[in-house]
């Protein structure tokens, strides 16, 4: 309804653009400006776009391997990851700049996800044995031409991708029915050395996983460029899946607000009525 809606934009309107700005678009990475994939990458996995979009829930089904995306299950599929061999790069861009906001949890601005994963030392009941992760610089800019190098990160080295909060197995060969939030980090200070798939699902605390950075280390108020690139030397193959920008804490009253907005439609139409309806009648026209 019209008058519902008047009263989310006035809600929104309350706590600032910052929150507006996340209703109305999307938190993932939306262009790739460049992308070399260097020399000893994984064959076929060479799209760029692969690294855009929401970080990957459920792979493997091309394979006629489907799979649940789980630390200890990480996507393998062409189309969810992007690697990048010796020299390789890729270079993103976001619509709706990331900035560096006091109100993001732990203070991390920007996820990034690859496909790193723990090593099961307890198949196939997920105990952490070890954990897969294989680099890659980052670089971050606000305006695409002075790039910022992120000290003592790896794009493919942090928080293996969880996809699901409800699942029983850490091998699933079907996707759960809640999803986690991509948007959300995990807590830095996490180790998950030793532990069960169950205690890692509820220390992630309903987070989907991925590498977290703070703009404050390079001393940016926002960015809009990403750049993960695997310099001569550094060994491995990052692979990447997505570029992600974290969700604040929302202010305090606004999810009451919305909710009101978006549950009392009929109380909403009053404080923001529809216009009066007309009736034709032959040639006169008379107010309902």
């Amino acid at each position: 309804m019209a008058g519902c809606a008047c009263f989310v934009g006035i809600a929104l309107s309350l706590v600032g653009p910052k929150a507006s700005n996340a209703f109305a678009s999307d938190p993932w990475a939306d262009r790739v400006i460049s992308f070399s994939a260097g020399t000893g990458g994984s064959d076929g996995y060479h799209l760029a776009s692969s690294a855009l979009g929401s970080p990957t829930r459920f792979t493997g089904a091309s394979f006629g391997f489907p799979s649940a995306v789980t630390p200890f299950s990480p996507p393998f599929e062409p189309g969810d990851i992007v690697s990048l061999g010796t020299g390789g790069q890729i270079t993103v861009a976001f619509d709706e700049p990331v900035t560096n906001d006091a109100a993001n949890p732990f203070g991390v601005d920007l996820l990034i996800f690859g496909n790193s994963f723990y090593y099961d030392a307890d198949w196939p009941s997920g105990l952490v044995g070890g954990f897969a992760g294989e680099g890659g610089v980052i670089e971050v800019s606000a305006d695409g031409r002075a790039w910022h190098t992120i000290p003592l990160l790896a794009a493919d080295a942090g928080f293996p991708t969880l996809g699901y909060l409800d699942l029983a197995t850490p091998y699933s060969d079907t996707p759960g029915s809640i999803d986690s939030d991509f948007t959300r980090p995990v807590d830095p200070s996490f180790d998950a050395s030793g532990k069960t798939f169950a205690e890692i699902v509820a220390a992630y605390n309903g987070a989907g996983g991925g590498l977290g950075v703070d703009l404050s280390s390079v001393g940016l108020d926002s960015i809009s460029f990403v750049r993960v690139s695997n310099p001569s030397g550094a060994g491995g193959t990052p692979e990447i899946d997505a570029f992600v920008d974290v969700s604040p804490i929302p202010a305090p009253g606004l999810l009451t607000l919305v909710a009101v907005g978006l549950l009392g439609s009929a109380r909403a139409t009053r404080i923001c009525p529809e216009p009066r309806a007309v009736r034709r009648s032959g040639s006169s026209g008379v107010r309902a």
